[in-house]
């Protein structure tokens, strides 16, 4: 697990312009949004905010994480991807990837709801769909079931990867934004919202490594599964 977080940041760094342009696509104009939503309807109306947060993430998110999972395969094969091709496989797939995400995030929910602990088991088992519509073509429920094949027995293991990019998350998120709380409490006047945003941009550009370390998760997967070169199987996968 370690090992695919040091991979992982070691691939954002090395492509770090590519990755930040194909997030920052979605993310800027996305935070630009939530951020006017937030000065218009007042900090107090915090779940206008967070409705407008969802449904950017649920609509728009496939758009960079297509483009984003397919950069990893052409990079992890070997071979060079450009930002116009990247996002060109991101609109493509788009709808196959949203449909998908949403029909699992469904499933999810309701798991959620009914015991919780369903809902948690139901999202490791489905950490890979993305993976399995962008590289393997897959349809909805071909995708799910594809995600449950591939997890098995790495469940607990990406359940860890989570949880500690999650704390990780908090930490980045309360170094990032503890000088805005200082501002407020000592009642300074400055308009932030141009530093907020761009922090919110930077944030969206760090939360990409979990995406990463899925996908990292799917190409160990199905490299085992086949039993052939990495490589190799990585070039029978990527679209083109």
């Amino acid at each position: 697990m370690i090992n695919k977080f040091g991979e992982a940041f070691s691939l954002l760094w090395d492509h770090i312009w590519l990755f930040t342009a194909i997030v920052l696509t979605v993310a800027l104009p996305g935070n630009v949004i939530i951020k006017l939503i937030t000065l218009s309807a007042g900090e107090a109306n915090f779940m206008a905010t967070l409705y407008a947060s969802i449904w950017i993430e649920v609509i728009f998110a496939p758009l960079y994480l297509g483009a984003l999972i397919y950069a990893l395969a052409r990079i992890k094969s070997g071979k060079s991807v450009t930002y116009r091709e990247a996002m060109a496989v991101g609109v493509k797939k788009w709808f196959a990837l949203f449909a998908a995400r949403f029909v699992a995030s469904l499933f999810i929910g309701i798991g959620l709801i009914v015991l919780i602990v369903p809902g948690i088991i139901l999202a490791l088992r489905y950490a890979l769909i993305d993976c399995a519509v962008i590289l393997e073509d897959k349809g909805v429920a071909d995708s799910l079931s594809r995600s449950t094949a591939l997890t098995a027995g790495r469940r607990w293991e990406i359940f860890g990867a989570a949880l500690l990019f999650f704390l990780g998350l908090v930490l980045v998120s309360i170094l990032f934004y503890f000088p805005f709380g200082v501002i407020e409490a000592l009642e300074i006047s400055a308009n932030l919202a141009p530093v907020e945003i761009i922090l919110d941009c930077l944030i969206s550009v760090v939360t990409v490594i979990i995406q990463i370390v899925l996908f990292l998760y799917y190409w160990e997967a199905v490299h085992k599964e086949k039993g052939t070169n990495i490589s190799a199987q990585g070039e029978q996968q990527v679209p083109v």
